[in-house]
């Protein structure tokens, strides 16, 4: 899987009593803002680099990727807790149980990775905390592939009927995620504001609303995230 210069999505967590100093986030993984596990392994390996000049402690959580969080996980991270010297790395390992998801499409869970901060040495201070949220998706074997599924991906007026409104049909066992979407006119001048992400899940449908947009489309414009998490520019006739 080759690295990715794609922001990582961070949760600020602020922690303590007026603002001192702030600290500069220093733990990374290497560029990545996504891993796929390989259904046919039984463990995904993820290395974490402290690029700091002292050492790091690190937690690490995965959560399911959608709202229902009350599901049991069947994987389970074997390091939820590493404290990384500065400068150096360390690896922590998802296994999975070897049950309990689906075998005919993906899976999608987000991988949470905090820096702990240390404790304030003076009072009133605030401790910052950068989380990092990685997509994870397990991917068991799949007819197909991940750009056949994007090839397949159909877009048709949605039944609401409502200008700038399409509905994306996913009938494939992947996850597509989509940035930057948005509508051309039929003169071909952008309609609205773009939206910034969705994620169209395996053998679903997904309804768009482009804000602003109040006219029939001619044209519709995004990019179409790979598994190395970078971006590819699409344009399809509507």
């Amino acid at each position: 899987m080759k690295k990715s210069t794609s922001a990582f999505a961070c949760t600020v967590a602020l922690l303590g009593g007026l603002v001192s100093t702030i600290a500069q986030a220093e733990i990374s993984l290497g560029g990545f803002t996504r891993f796929i596990f390989d259904g046919r392994q039984k463990s995904l390996m993820v290395t974490l680099d402290n690029e700091g000049d002292a050492p790091a402690l690190v937690r690490s959580l995965l959560h399911w990727g959608d709202k229902d969080q009350t599901r049991d996980l069947p994987m389970v991270v074997n390091k939820p807790l590493l404290l990384i010297p500065a400068h150096g790395k360390a690896s922590l390992t998802i296994f999975y149980q070897g049950v309990g998801l689906p075998s005919d499409r993906e899976s999608f869970f987000l991988l949470s990775v905090m820096q702990v901060p240390e404790k304030p040495r003076q009072e009133n201070n605030i401790q910052i905390a950068l989380q990092h949220n990685l997509k994870l998706i397990f991917r068991p074997k799949l007819p197909g592939s991940l750009e056949d599924a994007l090839e397949k991906l159909r877009w048709t007026p949605s039944p609401k009927a409502s200008p700038g409104s399409y509905q994306a049909r996913n009938d494939s066992p992947y996850y597509l995620t989509l940035t930057e979407v948005g509508l051309r006119d039929r003169t071909g001048a952008a309609c609205g504001n773009s939206v910034e992400h969705l994620m169209i899940e395996p053998f679903s449908s997904y309804d768009l609303v482009v804000p602003g947009c109040n006219q029939a489309a001619g044209q519709m414009t995004y990019k179409f995230i790979s598994d190395s998490g970078i971006a590819h520019a699409r344009q399809i006739d509507l």
